[in-house]
């Protein structure tokens, strides 16, 4: 199947999230003055250290359903939806050369680092959502390959379709993770009426998956 891949850059978005940056580092709560402190200095060496990107390609919802495996999860979270976004999204690679780079120098700097990274991609990906929830119609809740019963190796027909190496940047490993390591890919379902979940029942509440270490109270 062949798809019009388009691209999306972003200059900026919005300033971090330090709680939720310490929640990815296991923090509870805003942490004490030394790793505010630290955090700060990391903040401070991130400064331009991202390059936010997406490429995407929309399908109506007989074409999903032909290209990946049956799923359950697929179909419950894209239920009521008229067309299907798939996308890949990266922050680049130099917070992977930031992590790598103190991994042996300072585990706490390495560790905030990854939680940064990982702050960032995410707000990557709700910013992409949420000008489709104005451009495009309303977005459905957004999920990975990975996420319920939607398989992993669904990767492969993402990248057969987005080519996201070429656009973006990013390459697909043998064990399905990407590189850059802070990259997703996704899919959600565009809808013709309003959904009144909040951002952080779409995250946790309507999740399965009880023992993620990332899971909101």
């Amino acid at each position: 199947m062949r798809k019009a891949v388009s691209v999306k850059t972003y200059t900026a978005l919005p300033d971090y999230d330090r709680r939720e940056i310490l929640r990815y580092a296991g923090v509870r709560g805003d942490g004490d003055e030394t790793l505010q402190a630290l955090l700060g200095e990391c903040l401070q060496a991130c400064d331009r250290a991202f390059t936010y990107r997406v490429c995407y390609a929309e399908l109506t919802k007989t074409e999903f359903f032909e290209l990946f495996p049956p799923s359950e999860t697929a179909k419950g979270w894209t239920e009521n939806c008229e067309k299907i976004v798939l996308f890949a999204a990266t922050v680049g690679l130099e917070i992977d050369r930031l992590v790598n780079r103190y991994a042996s120098v300072s585990t706490a700097k390495a560790l905030l680092f990854q939680a940064i990274g990982a702050e960032r991609i995410e707000a990557l990906c709700d910013r992409f959502c949420e000008d489709f929830s104005v451009d495009g119609g309303v977005c459905g809740r957004r999920f990975s390959p990975g996420y319920g019963d939607f398989p992993l190796t669904a990767q492969r027909e993402i990248f057969a379709l987005l080519q996201p190496e070429k656009h973006i940047g990013v390459t697909l490993l043998d064990s399905y993770l990407m590189s850059p390591t802070k990259s997703v890919t996704a899919v959600f379902g565009l809808k013709n009426t309003p959904c009144n979940e909040t951002k952080e029942e779409k995250n946790c509440a309507l999740c399965g998956k009880a023992d993620c270490a990332f899971k909101k109270d």
